[in-house]
């Protein structure tokens, strides 16, 4: 399995209301994100960015010389930090 496939974030169990919250966090960005649209959404400089990734506390996927972070992955980080 893929790194990115255990991005796993709403559980049957799960209150309905905390689904609501993963389904309209970042709503206005692509499910797929760059390093670059992910400062944007955390409001974090370029090397924090790079460091989630990395260090794979945001899980990602390279791809050529780029990462690709599915947007899920980055709410599941957030909401971790609880």
């Amino acid at each position: 399995m893929s790194e990115i496939a255990s991005c796993t974030l709403i559980q049957q169990d799960e209150h309905p209301r905390q689904i609501e919250k993963y389904l309209t966090m970042f709503k206005k960005y692509p499910d797929v994100v760059s390093v670059e649209i992910l400062q944007e959404m955390l409001g974090i400089c370029r090397k924090n960015a790079y460091l989630l990734v990395k260090e794979n506390k945001i899980r990602s996927a390279r791809v050529g010389r780029s990462y690709k972070i599915p947007k899920l992955c980055v709410v599941e980080y957030l909401v971790g930090q609880n």
